[in-house]
């Protein structure tokens, strides 16, 4: 890939965290639990995956809304790791979401805080940024949840906003936002199978339903639909092709922010022009990585080539 402008991508973060990763021996719902470890890390679904995306070589920049109480940890850590800063700073402080890490079972527990406010100025603010990152920039992530009083049809807004520059868009959401992002069809939409099951109106069991459902998208102007299943993988599918990618078997430190590595590998690999099964492999090699890491950590290029070889696909069918 030749095209500098191509391989540019930029991650859309309107609702950032610093999570805060806490370590217990054994969490006990109702008592007293000891920590022995933390961590904080700048964080947000975008974040995330520019962390991941900077970590494997290539150029990220962030945008969307950060609160000037603690924006200086953020911007502290852009600097350090070489991602271009283009958030817009609004009133307030960026939520501080916690995630416990219970070391004897392995299990995660998430407690995450509702964020920051934005106004229709901060929103038109924004909107200009992103206009203006889309004449030199090709790929978009649009991912996470939405802040307090932001329209519920922003993410189509954006979207539409980013086509009509020819951009390419990548969504990654839940609930109503997923829902009225999915109106203006980006290129690519990743739910994982609850985000699904709420997005279809019913609980999908059967792999059948899950296969009917990625179809049912890609008929409605869906480019790719990724639905991630967990520890067991993701299915990936096209117009052409639908593929079931299974990772390789590693210890987990922490599973936060797996999705978003996923995201991260795989948009990497639409801006390199891979194919959908070497982006798929990227993605989930990606996330791997990244679950061997404490917190919401990247796992490094090196983890990630390590990895690659060792990710299972097959074709589905049916």
């Amino acid at each position: 890939m030749n095209n500098p402008e191509q391989m540019k991508i930029v991650t859309i973060t309107l609702n950032p965290a610093l999570d805060q990763t806490v370590y217990v021996a054994q969490f006990q719902v109702g008592q007293v639990n000891r920590v022995y470890k933390q961590r904080l890390d700048p964080g947000g679904k975008g974040i995330n995956v520019a962390k991941v995306v900077g970590a494997l070589g290539n150029p990220v920049s962030v945008t969307g809304f950060l609160g000037r109480e603690n924006s200086q940890v953020f911007s502290e850590y852009f600097r350090k790791n070489a991602i271009e800063n283009a958030f817009v700073e609004v009133a307030g402080a960026a939520r501080v979401n916690i995630k416990i890490v219970d070391e004897q079972s392995g299990q995660v527990s998430e407690i995450n805080f509702p964020g920051l406010n934005c106004t229709g100025a901060d929103l038109e603010k924004l909107e200009g940024v992103i206009d203006r990152l889309a004449l030199d920039h090709r790929w978009f992530v649009i991912s996470g949840s939405l802040p307090q009083a932001a329209p519920e049809d922003i993410y189509g807004r954006l979207t539409r906003l980013l086509q009509r520059h020819g951009a390419k868009v990548f969504l990654d959401s839940s609930g109503t936002a997923l829902r009225e992002g999915i109106r203006a069809n980006p290129n690519v939409v990743k739910p994982n199978l609850d985000e699904l099951s709420q997005l279809i109106g019913r609980n999908l069991v059967r792999e059948s339903e899950i296969y009917k459902a990625a179809r049912d998208l890609l008929g409605g102007g869906i480019e790719q639909v990724i639905v991630t299943l967990g520890a067991k993988g993701a299915i990936v599918a096209d117009e052409r092709e639908m593929l079931a990618v299974r990772p390789p078997t590693v210890v987990a430190s922490s599973t936060v922010g797996a999705g978003d590595a996923f995201v991260a590998g795989y948009v990497v690999g639409r801006a390199r022009g891979l194919s959908l099964k070497d982006c798929a492999c990227l993605g989930t090699a990606a996330a791997t990585a990244s679950v061997i890491q404490p917190g919401t950590q990247a796992g490094s290029l090196t983890e990630v080539e390590k990895l690659l070889n060792q990710v299972a696909v097959s074709r589905v069918s049916g």
